[in-house]
């Protein structure tokens, strides 16, 4: 099933939401200036301009949780490459 549109047919999965700065830092835990450094560097997604001016932004959902599942995939393979001594340690 597709949703119709006058100008366009969009496909249901094909939808994404918008992340507003303060939702955005709150699903990250980053403050907003360290989102927008590090979107400047690279580090981070870029934001989608809402307004002609850029001053209205938010974040794709898609992209926020695939840098999530990045971190959280990168800070696993740094527990297994430590080796199972390190974790005995921290939990002796």
């Amino acid at each position: 099933m597709q949703l119709v549109n006058q100008t366009q047919t969009v496909a249901p999965q094909m939808r994404d939401a918008l992340l507003s700065r303060k939702e955005t830092a709150r699903r990250t835990s980053l403050s907003a200036s360290s989102i927008a450094a590090m979107a400047k560097a690279g580090l981070f997604p870029r934001p989608v301009p809402l307004t002609p001016s850029g001053s209205r932004v938010a974040w794709l959902e898609s992209q926020v949780n695939a840098w999530i599942q990045e971190r959280a995939e990168q800070a696993a393979e740094a527990v297994r490459a430590k080796g199972p001594r390190s974790c005995a340690r921290a939990t002796q």
